[in-house]
C-alpha cells in the first residue's frame, strides 16, 4: 500500500503557523528501544499509541522490525496488551478500504490498530473511544513531526519522536518532506530553543533525549 495525499496535515498547518511548539516533541530518541516504559507508567500515563510505518515496522511491512520486538513486548507487559495501540496513515486509515489491511496486520503484529477512516493529525476520536482515557494520559510515539508529533501535541498527549527505521520503501515525496521537516524542527529546538507544549505529567529534564 502506498499512502495517498494527506490533506489533513495541510489543514492543520494553520495551527503550526500560530504555535510552532506543536511540532516539537517532548522527547527525542533514536528508536523505541531507548524508551523507558516503566518510567512513563510511573509518571501516570495509562496508554501508549504508536505510529506503524518506520516507527515499529519497515515501511508497509506486516511484521514488527525484528530488533524492536523485545521493546514492544516490554511496553505491552508494563501497560497491558489492551493499553497499547497503533494509529497509522496506512493501515486503518482512509486509504485502507473496509479496513482489510488493518484487520490482517492486527493479527501479524499482535497490536490493536485503530480504525479512524481519516489521517493524522486528524483521528482523535478513535483514540478517546479506544483508550477510554483523556489524551493527556496517552503517550504518542512516531517518526514524523507534521503527522505523529503534531497529532499528539494538538490534543495534549505526551509525544516521543523516533528516528525512522529506513528510507527504503518510502516514496520520494515522503522522503523529501521527512528530511525538510526534520531539519526545520531540529533548528527550532537546537538553535532557537523552542520547547514542546507544556504537559502536566512532564517537567523538562524528567526524561533525557537519547540521540545519536
Amino acid at each position: 500500500m502506498v499512502q495517498s495525499w494527506n490533506s489533513e496535515s495541510l489543514k492543520c498547518l494553520k495551527y503550526v503557523i500560530k504555535n510552532k511548539s506543536l511540532i516539537v516533541p517532548h522527547l527525542r530518541v533514536v528508536d523505541i528501544r531507548d524508551i523507558n516504559y516503566q518510567q512513563l507508567k510511573s509518571m501516570g500515563f495509562k496508554g501508549v499509541l504508536m505510529d506503524k510505518d518506520n516507527t515499529i515496522t519497515q515501511p508497509f511491512m506486516p511484521t514488527i522490525y525484528e530488533p524492536y520486538k523485545d521493546s514492544i513486548k516490554e511496553c505491552k507487559r508494563i501497560f497491558g496488551d489492551d493499553n497499547v495501540a497503533i494509529i497509522s496513515n496506512s493501515a486503518g486509515s482512509s486509504d485502507d478500504k473496509n479496513f482489510i489491511l488493518a484487520n490482517a496486520m492486527e493479527k501479524s503484529l499482535g497490536i490493536h490498530i485503530l480504525k479512524h477512516n481519516t489521517k493524522k493529525p486528524d483521528g482523535i476520536q478513535s483514540v478517546i473511544d479506544y483508550f477510554k482515557a483523556p489524551p493527556k494520559d496517552i503517550v504518542m510515539i512516531g517518526d514524523r513531526f507534521l503527522t505523529d508529533i503534531l497529532f499528539g501535541n494538538l490534543y495534549g498527549m505526551f509525544t516521543i519522536f523516533t528516528e525512522p527505521i529506513t528510507s527504503k520503501g518510502d516514496n520520494f515525496v515522503v522522503k523529501l518532506i521527512r528530511n525538510k521537516e526534520k531539519e526545520f524542527v531540529f533548528n527550532l529546538i537546537d538553535k532557537n530553543g523552542l520547547k514542546p507544549p507544556k504537559h502536566e505529567r512532564y517537567t523538562e529534564g524528567t526524561i533525557k533525549d537519547r540521540l545519536k
